[in-house]
């Protein structure tokens, strides 16, 4: 996140004018005439850093990245302890993936004013990142503390809340964010996959219910939905939530692999639900779930060969747990050729 703060009563005399009316002309949605004010408000005073920076802000709201980049190590050249040059900096660096200089810039920039709320959160990004959650949810809850009313640092924070195993913690944030934004579908979604781990199945399906009526077409939602419905034994309501974010997102081997479940639940005869596990295994042939739940259906068929292949490559996966392996061993015992089971 780019800070975009124009702090016009810090500029020089001679540029307030010009940076006054780059402001009013970025505001309005002109960029290219916010660039030629803070262009000329840069030329008035070659020691004020805000000119470039703010030049930096417009590129960067025109897309041009690199020339952004410029612009910001013009502003820091002029002085280097500008915070906001800093952040927006390594918020750049952070997004073309150069971890390494995106720290140093966020460092100076909290360094140079602990108080940025944006350089806390893009700190958070980055150590989510690296995967230390703990650290991440740390800089997030400096800059929730920062700006306690910005619902994005309070979805991430629940989110590396989560990440760091606290669910309790995570549960919290993510309340206070559908208070702060009750229109966000994904933290209504994100709090109900939350609560469904909370075995709260009727809170969850309460929220991911309020998800999916925000933005039908958020498939993430409508997975947790199939999720919550399938630990609640109700593999017809969750084949019916599931199908609907598997059209949405038919690329994706966990929403298939679910889908293939809930079909399987509901009745391992039908030849849809064979069909499905095929297709989830196709995207993803290392689904562990995918897998179990073809050979499951196949057993429940009497196509024993098929189905011991299908387990003997389910038992295979790597991180398949020994009790997980002799049950579906087990499963595989039930089953006599050519004939289905009730």
């Amino acid at each position: 996140m780019s800070a975009a703060l124009l702090l016009l009563a810090l500029a020089g005399p001679g540029a307030a004018a010009d940076l006054e009316k780059g402001e009013r002309l970025f505001r309005a949605g002109d960029v290219a005439g916010a660039l030629a004010a803070f262009d000329a408000a840069s030329k008035a005073d070659p020691k004020d850093p805000r000119g470039p920076y703010l030049r930096g802000v417009a590129l960067e709201k025109k897309g041009d990245a690199p020339a952004a980049e410029k612009a910001y190590r013009e502003s820091l050249a002029r002085d280097a302890r500008f915070p906001q040059a800093h952040n927006n900096l390594g918020a750049l660096l952070l997004a073309r993936g150069d971890r390494a200089a995106a720290d140093k810039e966020l460092q100076a920039a909290i360094k140079a004013d602990p108080k940025l709320a944006d350089a806390q959160f893009n700190l958070g990004v980055l150590r989510d990142g690296e995967k230390k959650h703990a650290e991440a949810a740390a800089a997030y809850r400096e800059a929730v503390r920062l700006r306690p009313d910005d619902a994005s640092y309070r979805l991430n924070l629940g989110a590396a809340l989560r990440r760091a195993g606290d669910v309790d913690g995570a549960i919290a944030e993510l309340k206070q964010v559908t208070r702060l934004a009750p229109q966000d579908a994904t933290a209504w979604s994100n709090l109900g996959l939350l609560l469904s781990d909370k075995k709260a199945y009727d809170e969850a399906q309460a929220a991911l219910a309020r998800a999916v009526k925000i933005d039908p077409r958020y498939a993430p939602a409508w997975n947790g939905l199939g999720r919550v419905e399938l630990r609640r034994k109700q593999p017809a309501a969750a084949a019916e939530a599931l199908a609907k974010a598997r059209k949405l997102e038919p690329r994706d081997a966990g929403i298939a692999a679910d889908y293939c479940r809930a079909l399987v639940d509901k009745d391992p005869l039908a030849s849809a639900a064979t069909a499905e596990c095929r297709a989830a295994v196709a995207l993803d042939g290392d689904n562990a779930l995918a897998r179990y739940m073809l050979g499951k259906s196949l057993v429940a068929q009497g196509s024993c060969s098929a189905a011991r292949a299908e387990i003997d490559r389910f038992a295979a996966l790597p991180g398949v747990k020994p009790e997980a392996k002799d049950g579906a061993r087990k499963l595989l015992g039930s089953c006599t050729p050519g004939k289905k089971l009730k």
